[in-house]
């Protein structure tokens, strides 16, 4: 009677999260390319050509895509949290409005492709390719962009709060309004970037490259401007600033301050 009890409780347990995935959307994927909104939690499709496949709304959640070449393919509004997308081809994907919260972008390529409304947070980015990728009103807070390349990036209005982007390559992004404050930009390099309205409270900004960005608007109050360089940027109408802060950095005379404040110039 025991062993019979025992038997009725093991085969009522969920089945687990790896084995979650509709094998019948797998093979449909496969022989079709094509799967929209279907089941495909955990499946392994690692080194998988998915070239300009159509994903749109799929379940992709704890799904292995590592390797995988998404180059163009459709996953707008997909599942992909906690997904490992590492080292992925994915050059002009649409990820427009994809959860992918948590998941692994490690060293993926990313160029062009379209990221606008998606939620990477705590997503790892790192080393990841997204030049001239779109970030529009993506949240992207508490992720990890260290040494990523987001150069020719536009992420207007964008969450990045406690974002970690040191040593990352920002050169000429648009970030207009977005925010990043409690973030990490260490050493970044946001030469002729685009930073009008944008929130850089309380964030850490050391040696960093600032040379002829626009921070027309920018929340400055309480940031780290250790030894960053501002030369030709546009500080006019900086919020928040104060000479403590400028005295720990440089710039040139083409640096726009507001009234009353100065800084040295870079070595």
């Amino acid at each position: 009677m025991r062993a019979l009890i025992l038997a009725i409780v093991v085969f009522s347990l969920p089945i687990p999260f790896a084995l979650a995935f509709d094998e019948g959307d797998a093979a449909l994927l496969k022989t079709t390319n094509a799967c929209p909104r279907c089941d495909l939690r955990g499946a392994d499709l690692r080194g998988m050509n998915l070239t300009n496949a159509n994903l749109e709304g799929a379940v992709l959640r704890d799904g292995d895509l590592k390797g995988s070449d998404l180059t163009g393919a459709n996953l707008s509004r997909a599942d992909l949290r906690r997904a490992d997308v590492e080292k992925a081809l994915a050059r002009g994907i649409n990820l427009s409005g994809a959860n992918a919260a948590g998941a692994d972008f490690e060293k993926a390529v990313l160029v062009g492709a379209d990221l606008s409304g998606a939620d990477f947070r705590n997503a790892d980015m790192e080393e990841a390719d997204l030049e001239a990728a779109n970030l529009d009103k993506a949240n992207r807070s508490g992720a990890d962009f260290k040494r990523a390349n987001l150069s020719r990036a536009t992420m207007r209005g964008a969450r990045a709060e406690k974002t970690n982007f040191e040593r990352a390559n920002l050169a000429g992004v648009n970030a207009s309004g977005t925010n990043f404050s409690w973030g990490d930009l260490d050493r970044a390099i946001l030469a002729g970037a685009d930073l009008a309205r944008a929130n850089l409270a309380n964030a850490r900004i050391k040696r960093a490259d600032f040379s002829g960005v626009n921070l027309d608007g920018a929340n400055l109050k309480d940031t780290v401007l250790r030894l960053t360089n501002f030369s030709g940027a546009d500080l006019t109408g900086a919020r928040g600033i104060t000479q403590e802060q400028l005295d720990r950095a440089c710039g040139d005379g083409a640096t726009g301050l507001p009234a009353n404040l100065s800084i040295g110039i870079c070595p």
